[in-house]
């Protein structure tokens, strides 16, 4: 009897894992649409619909229930399926992550970044992955939160029992079932709504309500550059914070106190996720001001600013907001001058940016690790440590001739991105 039941569970396990995803979705009514789509755009998801081989090339698929599908078509006024076939592959690939996530992969205290299938250079312009300027895959942001109700698996942002959410383009957020189906080519997880595609930086700032970060890239006239830019994240202060400064500032482009500085200031190079902010690295703007990053008590500090809002994926990067603008970093004391409205009232009190270009003292990104599942994850950062950064109003960070503007005033834009200093950002096949 024992051999038999030993034979039984090979068998089930085998069929199960020759199913191809429109067999394997098919046996759950609720999953209608999403199967009905498969067989609409058979070109597109060709290797969805067959028996893919198991193998090192796993895929965690993102299936939309009905109501998804239901609400996509409340929202937008048109179903899914009278896309244009472009555009549904872009979808599809969007939902589409590289390696086959498990429970836990999804459910990492601080987070996970997973890259996607998707490389359509509208909507992923996060740098070339290649001297052949190939582009790097487009990625989501997956939290796992502890609820009132039970766990909750997001996929963007996270929320308050506990729920998984993922967040895609524009800080939007989908909720995630946390128990994955499993096909010939990986495993799936069932969603409640559809991921969005990204868009570009200003867009991106402005759906999270950063305004006036946005307003200030146009008024120095380099929101066309920004926009234009890959590789690129932006560390915006929130509307209060940043109107503080900038609406009696006349000076928009001349000098370390121009508005333009303090802009290129809050631009990083590279795609930067709250995931890769490790404590204790430094790393440094657009136009050479050193930021110290500190976790403390579950919070990210860039200098004396804390994320208050992290991870709105934008297709050349992400955004991430502040509660304030950064203040100034003297890397001998550690100690930061804030950047208050007083500071701005006379420039010849704000330092420039260090003669010698940084470097950094560690890994901004991670080497990804691979997990038992064969796929490729990055490791959330791990807190350490209660200390965080102090502030001085009489600190300042080593002076240079560097005036502060030379890094985006040349292109009209903040700079343009490229691979960030000493490291390099991996996901999945991620490279951050």
């Amino acid at each position: 009897m024992k051999l038999l039941s030993v034979v039984h569970f090979f068998v089930a396990t085998t069929a199960v894992q020759a199913q191809s995803l429109l067999n394997a979705t098919a046996r759950y009514p609720q999953l209608s649409n999403f199967t009905e789509l498969l067989s609409t755009f058979p070109d597109l998801a060709a290797g969805l619909l067959t028996n893919i081989s198991t193998g090192p090339s796993r895929q965690t698929i993102l299936v939309p229930s009905n109501d998804a599908f239901d609400s996509y078509q409340r929202q937008r006024g048109a179903s899914v399926s009278s896309l244009s076939s472009s555009d549904v592959g872009n979808i599809l690939n969007y939902h589409t992550l590289q390696g086959a996530l498990s429970s836990s992969d999804i459910q990492q205290p601080n987070g996970l970044v997973s890259e996607t299938a998707l490389r359509n250079s509208t909507y992923a312009r996060r740098e070339n992955a290649t001297d052949a300027g190939d582009s790097l895959p487009q990625v989501v942001y997956i939290s796992s939160t502890e609820t009132a109700t039970g766990r909750k698996i997001k996929a963007r942002q996270i929320s308050a029992l506990s729920s998984v959410d993922v967040r895609s383009g524009q800080g939007n957020e989908i909720e995630l079932e946390q128990t994955p189906g499993n096909w010939s080519g990986g495993v799936f997880f069932v969603v409640n709504g559809f991921l969005t595609l990204p868009v570009n930086q200003t867009d991106t700032m402005t759906s999270a309500n950063l305004t006036s970060f946005a307003r200030g890239l146009v008024r120095t006239d380099v929101a066309d550059g920004t926009n234009a830019a890959k590789g690129l994240t932006c560390v915006c202060p929130n509307n209060q914070a940043f109107e503080a400064i900038s609406n009696g500032n006349g000076n928009l482009t001349d000098g370390p106190g121009s508005l333009l500085a303090t802009l290129t200031r809050h631009g990083l190079t590279g795609s930067y996720y709250s995931t890769n902010f490790t404590d204790g690295d430094m790393i440094q703007s657009q136009n050479g001001y050193p930021i110290l990053v500190t976790r403390r008590n579950g919070s990210i500090f860039l200098n004396d600013a804390r994320l208050v809002g992290s991870n709105y994926i934008a297709n050349s990067g992400s955004v991430h907001a502040l509660d304030r603008i950064m203040g100034f970093l003297n890397t001998t004391t550690n100690e930061t001058t804030p950047a208050n409205a007083s500071i701005y009232s006379d420039t010849a009190n704000i330092p420039t940016p260090p003669p010698t270009p940084l470097v950094a003292t560690s890994s901004s990104g991670v080497i990804p690790t691979s997990n038992a599942t064969g796929n490729q994850v990055v490791p959330s950062a791990t807190e350490t440590g209660d200390s965080g950064p102090a502030a001085s109003e009489t600190g300042a960070a080593d002076s240079g001739s560097t005036d502060g503007t030379s890094a985006a005033s040349s292109s009209r834009g903040l700079l343009t991105g490229a691979v960030v200093v000493g490291t390099a950002f991996m996901i999945g096949i991620l490279a951050l």
